[in-house]
This record gives C-alpha cells, structure tokens and sequence, in this order.
C-alpha cells in the first residue's frame, strides 16, 4: 500500500512539472510575439478572438484557452522566413549617356 501510494505522488509530482513546463512554454511564447507586436487580441461578444501575424486566427470564450489554442495551431503551420526585399545596388547601363563631371 505504501509503494503504491508512493508511486501515485511520484505520477502527480510528475504531471505537475509537465504542466507547469508547458504552461511557462505557452506563455513566454505569447509574450515574445506581444513584444514583437505580431500578435492581436480582439474582446469580441463570445469571448476572445487572437490573431498571430495577421493569418492565423483562433477564437474562445476564455482568453487563456484562446492563447493556449493560437499557440498550438501556430506550432502546426510550417515556419517560413519571410524574405525580406532590398534594393540591390546595380551595375551602370552600358548604353547610357555619360555627362561630363565638372568638378
């Protein structure tokens, strides 16, 4: 009775760690997106409507299980880095007309 007693604690010391694990999880990554202002909480009439990066949108009656929600559909969608577009410096025309400098 004791062993078994013992190994019950154990289990539920266990999932306790998990759960507090995923929860500091969740949550530090909600607060990295808010502070990169890619994430949007909207209060709507049935609850809370949570956006990240204006393509995936979730929707709960509680905002703690609309955040836990976004953050498992968004760990679904397959990350890509956005390509970031810059001017590229380029060569002279060959064909263009060549202006005297006076300097």
């Amino acid at each position: 009775m004791v062993t078994q007693t013992h190994s019950l604690e154990v289990a539920r010391l266990s999932a306790a760690a998990r759960a507090n694990a995923d929860d500091a999880r969740v949550w530090r990554w909600y607060a990295d997106l808010m502070e990169d202002d890619r994430v949007r909480c909207t209060r709507t009439r049935h609850g809370w409507q949570i956006t990240v990066d204006n393509r995936c949108t979730v929707e709960d009656e509680s905002f703690d299980c609309a955040v836990r929600r976004a953050e498992q559909a968004w760990s679904g969608i397959a990350q890509t880095q956005v390509k970031l577009h810059r001017r590229r410096k380029s060569a002279p025309k060959t064909d263009a007309i060549v202006l005297p400098q006076f300097w």
